[in-house]
């Protein structure tokens, strides 16, 4: 005859169950928030909103979203208008930025932007900003190939260095700038997507 089981391995059996489901869900939504520069081939937009997207949309979309400013590129052009989140998941490709930014021409949503700041140190060997660039640059890299614009700029006096790079990802484009640190001791990593420009 068998025994009945005791009631603690039972129950050791069922949180077992539990944690473990509840870690694949985790791993599974974590996965699901880094997925922001898509795999492949086409990006259409940033986590859940698309390109074209109207502010409305936007706001119910995410409901904790609000205008920041207004930033004027052309004097010819409307300004565009830059919304941000106040509960903003901010890590991208396992980066965390200081801000993400998300910018609308006229109505449509067009384009993010996300910024990183670090300063350097007496023991500084590589900051948080130019450690960002070169991850984001390997990883799409080996995703998209090598970039179809990049350079890279000296500014004399303290040294400060510019380095850019641009990758095509129909209908999308997406450039990372790092600027190094000049007289502030501050350094600065942006990672822009964009609807890439109709011709």
């Amino acid at each position: 005859m068998m025994r009945p089981p005791k009631p603690g391995r039972i129950r050791a059996s069922i949180i077992g169950i539990v944690a473990m489901t509840g870690i694949v869900f985790l791993l599974e939504t974590v996965g699901l928030a880094q997925r922001t520069v898509q795999q492949g081939r086409g990006m259409e937009g940033f986590r859940e909103l698309r390109w074209g997207t109207s502010i409305e949309q936007s706001l119910k979309i995410y409901q904790d979203m609000s205008f920041a400013k207004y930033v004027v590129s052309e004097d010819k052009e409307e300004p565009r208008k830059v919304y941000v989140r106040k509960v903003e998941y901010g890590v991208i490709e396992n980066v965390t930025f200081d801000s993400i930014e998300y910018w609308f021409k006229g109505d449509h949503f067009y384009q993010v932007r996300a910024v990183l700041h670090s300063r350097i140190g007496p023991r500084t060997m590589v900051t948080r900003a130019e450690n960002a660039f070169d991850k984001i640059n390997g990883r799409l890299r080996n995703r998209y190939g090598d970039p179809s614009g990049q350079k890279v700029d000296y500014v004399t006096e303290f040294i400060v260095v510019v380095r850019e790079a641009t990758w095509i990802v129909d209908p999308s484009a997406i450039t990372i700038k790092y600027e190094g640190a000049g007289s502030t001791n501050e350094d600065l990593f942006t990672l822009t997507m964009r609807e890439k420009q109709k011709r």
